[in-house]
Formats: structure tokens, sequence, C-alpha cells
């Protein structure tokens, strides 16, 4: 038994020998450690905002600056007042010809701003909010749609430079500021100022991603705000989301009207979505938006294309002079608003697939004479002044007087009312990496968008038993002669009324390429047209207009 148990023990002891014989005799090397993003400029460059961001006790600093050169084939001239600089798309202030310029925010709009979010312990709620602004980066100028407006206000079309309204529109704080609570099963509930569902809804269905450059439904608000761009953005509402499964919810309710820096008097929306992915590995994101908003304004300037003529008489015969459209007793400061109700829906989907993704968006509104009348006038939330109306109570159909006769704030443009529907489809193409063989990232964009309106013209009876009575009334081919500002003739044909029925449509293409992550380097080109009764007061119908840039994110 003894020799067994010797035996016994030699035989485990070798075996132990061999297996630790076996063994590796160094350790492996530790795993490497993570990157300094702050170690170098490019290392920097290469992170995203949130791989490496610019945090301090739950508060983040952030922004974007966006910076390009584009030529448009009629063009109005730069303004640095006007958020985008310039005009993007076919506009009445495309009076210029062909021109190059320089074209800021031609991807997205340069912005600065913070955000916040502190865990309230360990309850799975977080304190949030989100103050930013959006700026002009050549003039270091903050976005003031409704300035670019008062500096053009009353000048013939062929002195205007690039100008419409905005709901950012000099607002220390113009694109959103808001608190709230967020929480991953109860959603998340914000007050303050804050995009509207449907701009959101734009934002992520955009092929183009509302780009300024290279998407309408990017640049004009209109799109957003159901027909007035000051609808895009709510200054005083409440908005919530939620995610249940691969649902989504989401309500927005606009307290508070034009005396707290509102340009409606009040919002209110719902949205319902959802994303569902398919056994081929594809997703399909589906949303839709309904919205009602009550007495929205939209701002504009006076002029036309025929405030220019040669001179016949005096020292300066023979000369061009042009005259000022803004009234007698007024000055540019004062602004004309149109007021409505505005209606719709949008449905909003896109389908990603491998590299590919493709849009498809749909949308209707409808515009009818406000709640409201407004006759003794507002500020503007550009902090501009709409005059009251001086009554008139000879002139049937209308609300102003025969010696004042200025409209300022006018509720019935839409005693017919106006519809519209919009479409837009796109595809985008990720580049494989791959192919990019370690030089970035790239994305290949086409996009084309539509908008047709109904023929909501109309004439009001001043005379005889309907007197008052609002009729519809026929649209018909007006030829318009006038002198440009350089003494040149001009004429041109255009459709009666721009309340007659019309369309407007554009086809757009980018390349994107990002040769790190915070950077991107772009070149495209958006062509738009508009046709029959939206080109009323228009001097040139369609514009092209390639655009390039870069955009660092910070």
């Amino acid at each position: 038994m003894k020799k067994l148990g010797l035996s016994l023990l030699a035989t485990i002891g070798l075996a132990g020998f061999a297996h630790a014989a076996d063994l590796p005799t160094t350790k492996a090397p530790a795993p490497a450690p993570p990157v300094n993003c702050y170690s170098s400029v490019w290392t920097w460059l290469n992170s995203t905002a949130g791989d490496c961001p610019l945090s301090y006790a739950g508060f983040t600093l952030y922004a974007t600056i966006d910076a390009g050169i584009g030529y448009e084939s009629n063009g109005a001239g730069f303004n640095q007042w006007w958020n985008n600089g310039v005009s993007n798309i076919i506009t009445k202030q495309s009076t210029h010809g062909p021109q190059w310029l320089w074209t800021p925010n031609g991807l997205s709009q340069s912005v600065v701003g913070i955000k916040m979010s502190e865990p309230l312990g360990s309850t799975g709620w977080s304190l949030i909010g989100t103050a930013e602004t959006g700026f002009d980066p050549y003039g270091i100028n903050l976005a003031y749609a409704q300035k670019a407006q008062v500096q053009n206000n009353g000048k013939s079309l062929f002195l205007q430079t690039a100008n419409a309204d905005s709901s950012r529109t000099g607002q220390p704080l113009n694109s959103q500021w808001f608190a709230g609570f967020s929480n991953p099963t109860y959603g998340t509930i914000t007050g303050g100022r804050v995009n509207t569902l449907s701009l959101d809804a734009i934002n992520s269905y955009d092929p183009m991603g509302g780009s300024y450059a290279f998407s309408p439904v990017g640049y004009s608000g209109s799109y957003a705000g159901f027909g007035d761009t000051e609808a895009a953005r709510a200054n005083t509402a409440v908005k919530y989301r939620v995610d249940i499964q691969n649902f989504r919810l989401g309500g927005l309710v606009q307290v508070g009207g034009y005396n707290w820096g509102n340009g409606t008097d009040g919002i209110y929306q719902g949205q319902i979505g959802g994303d569902f992915k398919f056994p081929s590995g594809g997703i399909l994101s589906i949303d839709g938006t309904a919205s009602f908003a009550k007495d929205a304004v939209n701002i504009g300037t006076l002029g036309s294309l025929t405030q220019c003529s040669t001179l016949t008489k005096g020292p300066l015969k023979g000369e061009t002079g042009c005259t000022d459209s803004v009234p007698n007793y007024y000055n540019s400061s004062d602004v004309q608003a149109t007021l409505s109700n505005n209606t719709g829906f949008m449905l909003n989907t896109k389908y990603k697939w491998e590299a590919w993704t493709f849009y498809a968006s749909y949308q209707y509104f409808r515009q009818q004479n406000p709640s409201d009348y407004y006759q003794n006038g507002f500020e503007s939330i550009g902090y501009f002044n709409v005059p009251g109306t001086i009554p008139g109570f000879n002139v049937p159909g209308t609300f102003a007087n025969k010696k004042l006769p200025t409209q300022w704030a006018i509720n019935n443009a839409y005693n017919i009312p106006r519809v519209a529907n919009v479409f837009w489809v796109g595809a985008k193409y990720s580049v494989p990496p791959d192919w990019m063989h370690g030089w970035g990232s790239a994305d290949l964009t086409g996009a084309y968008y539509w908008l047709g309106q109904n023929n909501y013209n109309f004439a009001v009876a001043t005379t005889g038993p309907l007197a008052g009575v609002t009729a519809p009334a026929a649209c018909t081919t007006v030829v318009t002669n006038g002198t440009k500002p350089n003494g040149q003739a001009f004429s041109i044909a255009r459709v009666s009324s721009g309340k007659c029925a019309g369309s407007t449509d554009f086809i757009s293409f980018l390349i994107d390429w990002r040769p790190v992550k915070r950077v991107d380097i772009y070149a495209g080109v958006m062509e738009s047209n508009v046709y029959a009764g939206l080109a009323n007061g228009y001097f040139a119908t369609q514009t092209i207009n390639p655009t390039a840039g870069i955009r660092i994110k910070f």
C-alpha cells in the first residue's frame, strides 16, 4: 500500500508539472487605453460630439459652423441678417440675374448652445434642458429674418436682397430654450421654446436632413408651419414624447399668444409612429402628425416690380428713379401681416436597407381666415410693429379707410380657403467603408419636392344688393411692362393673382463627404421652379443653384 501511495503521488506530480509546462510563461498584454480625443486636433476632429463632449457638471457646450459659396442662375443679393444669407430657392427677390455669393448654412443652421442632463438619483428620471441660438458665420449676426425684411420693406423688388419671414428672428435664443424631465419608460416632457412635432418630423424624414441649400422643406419653415413659417416653433409650449416598444407617441400644446413671443395664438399637435423591422434586415419608419394653429402670422414686405420709371422732366430727365411703396405717415419698420387658421396633417416614411435609405412623405394643409381680427395691430415676434388698420365705413369687403387704405393685419385673405398638397421622395446611399479605403465616410443623396395649391382667387362685390359678398374670381394672363433700376425695359406675362391655382417643384442632389467624424465637406445643386398662380409677382420663374461648403461640429 505504501508503494502504491507513493506511485500515485508521483504520477499526479508529473501530470501537474506537464500541465504547468503548457501554460504561457508571460501574461497577455493589457488592452490599449482609450485614445485621448484631446491629445491632438486630429483625434478631436475624428471623434463625435458624443464620444468627446465639452462637458462639466452635467452641462455640455456645443456648436456647429457651416460656411460655403454658391452660384445662383437667378439670385437675390446676400443679406447678413437673413437666416440663410441668400435665397436658395426661387423667390420674388430673384431679380439680380446670375451671381456668385457667399452661402452660409448650406447643410444646416450654424448654432451655438448648451444642453443639460442630470440624473435625479436612482429614480430613472433625469433633469434635461437646452438653450441654443442660430447665427450667420460670416457676419456673426444672430439669425434675424424680420430685420432683413425691414431693410427691404417698400423697395422695388429689383433692389431687394434676400429676405423672408421666419420663426428665427432676433430672439437671443432663436432655436430652442426649454427644460424638462426624461425617463426611459415614461417618456420626455419639456416646456419653453421648442421645435414643433412637424419640424422634428421634417428634420428626420427629409432626404436632405432639413438642409437650407438643397431642400425647400428645410429652407422654408412654412412646411413645418402648415402654411406659415412662424408656426414652425412655439415660444411657450409643453411637448411630450414617449416610446412604447417599437411605437412612439407625441403631443404639443402652445400656451400664450403674440404677447409671449409666439407667431400664433395657439398650436395643438399630435403624433403617432413606429419602427418595423423586416426579415430582410430593412427597417421601415412611419410617423403621422396632425396640427392646428390659430391666428398664425406671416410677415411680408411691401414692394413690386413696377416701382421704377424713366423720369420725363426736371434736371434728372432721362434718368431712372424708383419710388418707395411704404405708405405715407409710416416707415419701413411698419410691417404687414397676413393671419390665418392653419389645419393639416403630414405622413412621413423612410425605409433603411443596407447602404440605402428611401424616403417618401405627403402633407396636406388648409388655411382659412383667422379667428381674431387684430384690427388694432400688434408687435411681431421680431419686435417690429404691425400697425392698427384705420377702419373704413364705405369700402365693402375691406376693413381699410379710403384715405389711409393700407390693411396692416390682413384677416380676409382666405375668404375662400387655400388648400395645398405637398409630397417629396428621395434616396440616400451610404458609400461602403471598404470603398473609402480609410478616407472617412460619404453619402450620396437625391430628392424631388412638389407643392400645388388650389384656386382660391375671389372678389368681393362693392355695389348692389350683393355688396360685401365673396364670389370666385377669374384667373387670366396679365402682361406686366416696366423699367429696371438700370433703365432697361422688361415685359413679362404671369397669371393675374397669387391666389390662382399653381405649383412649385424642386430637384436636388448632394455629395456629403466626412473625412473625419466632425467635419462635412459637401457639394450639390438644387433647381427650383414656380408655375401659374404661385409665379404671380415673380420676375424669374427658375433658378439653378449649385453650392459647396464645409460644416464643423464642436
